[in-house]
C-alpha cells in the first residue's frame, strides 16, 4: 500500500514540475533599457502573459547577449549596436525617439562652455556601458571646451536620475524624458542649449525563436506601442 501511495505522490510530483516548466516557458524574457523601465514594466505588469525583465544600459545587455544570454526580446537603444549583437539579434521596429539635453541648478542660463571654465561638476552616463554616456562623450568632445571637465559618471541613465535626486550633482546631461523624474524640490532647470541629438529605441527579436513563440513577442510589441500611442495622446489632451 505504501508502495502504491509513494508512486502516487512521485506522479503528482512531476505533473507539477512539468506544470510548472510550462508555465515558465510561456514566460517572456526581455533585456530592457534601463532608461524605459519605469514605463516599460508598468505596462508589462498588466499584460497577459508574464513578462520576466532584466533591465540594466543598453551596450551591458548587448554584451550579456553577446556572452551568450538569449532572452526573446531586446528594447535597447539603436546606437553603435556590435556587430556581434546583430547577428543573433534582429531589428524589427522602432519604439521611442529621446532628445538628450542639458539641466543645471543656477537661475541663469548656462551651457558646457560656462561648466567648463568654471570646473563645476557635470554628471553623465557611462560611455562605456550606456548609449547615453557615448553620445554626451561625443557632445563634450565636440565642444571647444575639449576634456577639461570635471566629470561625475554613473553607470546608465537610470543612475544618473538617482544621483541627481540624491543632489550629488548640479548639472548634468540627461535624455529630456527623464526630467520629470527629477525631484521638483531641487529647483532644476533645462538648458535652451540644443545638441540636435536623439536617441532612438528599438525592439531586437532573438533570431532562433521558434515561429510560434516569435509571435507571442511581435504580440507583445505591438501591446507596447498601442499603449504608447494612448499615453501619448492622453497627454497632448490634456
Amino acid at each position: 500500500m505504501n508502495k502504491y501511495i509513494k508512486i502516487l505522490l512521485l506522479l503528482c510530483s512531476c505533473l507539477i514540475f512539468v506544470s510548472c516548466s510550462n508555465q515558465n516557458q510561456e514566460d517572456l524574457n526581455i533585456f530592457l533599457a534601463a532608461s524605459l523601465s519605469s514605463q516599460v514594466e508598468k505596462l508589462a505588469d498588466d499584460y497577459s502573459k508574464n513578462i520576466n525583465i532584466d533591465s540594466s544600459g543598453s551596450y551591458d545587455l548587448s554584451n550579456k547577449i553577446i556572452l551568450g544570454a538569449a532572452p526573446d526580446l531586446a528594447l535597447l537603444a539603436n546606437y553603435n549596436l556590435k556587430n556581434s549583437f546583430l547577428k543573433n539579434f534582429k531589428f524589427y521596429d522602432n519604439y521611442f525617439d529621446n532628445e538628450l539635453i542639458l539641466i543645471h541648478k543656477k537661475n541663469d542660463e548656462i551651457d558646457l562652455n560656462n561648466i567648463c571654465i568654471n570646473n563645476l561638476e557635470l554628471g553623465i552616463a557611462d560611455p562605456t556601458r550606456a548609449p547615453l554616456g557615448k553620445m554626451s562623450n561625443e557632445i563634450l568632445n565636440e565642444n571647444r571646451c575639449n576634456k577639461n571637465y570635471n566629470l561625475k559618471v554613473t553607470s546608465n541613465a537610470s543612475a544618473l536620475i538617482n544621483m541627481i535626486n540624491l543632489n550629488y550633482v548640479d548639472n548634468a546631461i540627461i535624455y529630456k524624458n527623464d526630467f520629470s523624474k527629477i525631484n521638483n524640490d531641487l529647483n532644476f532647470s533645462m538648458s535652451n542649449y540644443n545638441f540636435d541629438k536623439k536617441m532612438t529605441y528599438a525592439f531586437f527579436i532573438n533570431n532562433n525563436l521558434e515561429i510560434e513563440r516569435k509571435m507571442e513577442v511581435i504580440k507583445f510589441i505591438n501591446y507596447l506601442k498601442v499603449q504608447k500611442n494612448i499615453l501619448s495622446t492622453d497627454k497632448s489632451s490634456k
